[in-house]
C-alpha cells in the first residue's frame, strides 16, 4: 500500500481538480478522508484476520461498494444540504475510489478485492510502479520506506502538482493575454 502521504496527496489533488480555485476547507478535507479511511481495515490483522478474508487488507473496505458507501457517508457529514450536487458527489467517489486503485498499483502485498461482496477475486494493475510500504519501521526496513517514498513523490506527488499546478499557469497565461492585449 502507498503511506498515508500518497492517499492523502491523491485526495487533495481529487478535490483540487473538482473545484475551481482553491478548494474550500471542507471539500479537502472530506476528500482526505474518503482517500485514507480504506486502510482503518490494516487494524484487522491485529485481531489475527488473516490475508485473503473479506475484512482483511485490501478486502471489503477497497472494494466499489465501500468507495459509495465512504462517498455517501462524506456527502451526509459534510454536505447534507448539497446532497444533489453531482460535483460533490464525484469529489468523494472518486477520492475514495483512489485508495482501491493506488494499492492496486503498488508492488507486493496481496491484490484489491474491488468487487467485493460479490467476488472474492484480488486484482492487481499490470504496471505497479508503487512500491508497497513497510510497517514498521527498523533497520533496513527504514532504507525501503525511504525507497517506496520515492516512487509515491514520482508516481502520485508529481502528477498531483500538476493537478495544483496546470489550472494557476493557465489563468495566469490567459491574464498576461489579456493585459498584452490591452496596452498599447
Amino acid at each position: 500500500m502507498p503511506s498515508i502521504l500518497g492517499h492523502t496527496l491523491a485526495g487533495l489533488s481529487i478535490s483540487a481538480a473538482c473545484t475551481q480555485g482553491r478548494p474550500p476547507r471542507r471539500i479537502w478535507v472530506l476528500a482526505v478522508a474518503c482517500a485514507v479511511a480504506p486502510d482503518l481495515d490494516w487494524f484487522t490483522g491485529l485481531f489475527g484476520i488473516q490475508d485473503g478474508h473479506s475484512l482483511s487488507h485490501r478486502g471489503m473496505s477497497h472494494s466499489l461498494l465501500a468507495a459509495l458507501l465512504i462517498a455517501a457517508l462524506a456527502m451526509l457529514i459534510g454536505f447534507r444540504s448539497q446532497l444533489r450536487s453531482p460535483r460533490h458527489w464525484a469529489c468523494m467517489l472518486s477520492a475514495a475510489f483512489s485508495h482501491g486503485l493506488l494499492d492496486a498499483c503498488t508492488f507486493g502485498g496481496t491484490g484489491v478485492a474491488f468487487l467485493e461482496p460479490f467476488s472474492k477475486a484480488r486484482f492487481v494493475c499490470l504496471w505497479q510502479p508503487i512500491f508497497v510500504s513497510p510497517i514498521p519501521m527498523s533497520g533496513r526496513l527504514l532504507d525501503w520506506l525511504l525507497f517506496s517514498l520515492g516512487t509515491e513523490i514520482l508516481w502520485i506527488g508529481l502528477p498531483a502538482c500538476l493537478v495544483f499546478i496546470a489550472p494557476r499557469a493557465i489563468e495566469w497565461f490567459r491574464l498576461r493575454g489579456k493585459r498584452s492585449e490591452e496596452t498599447p
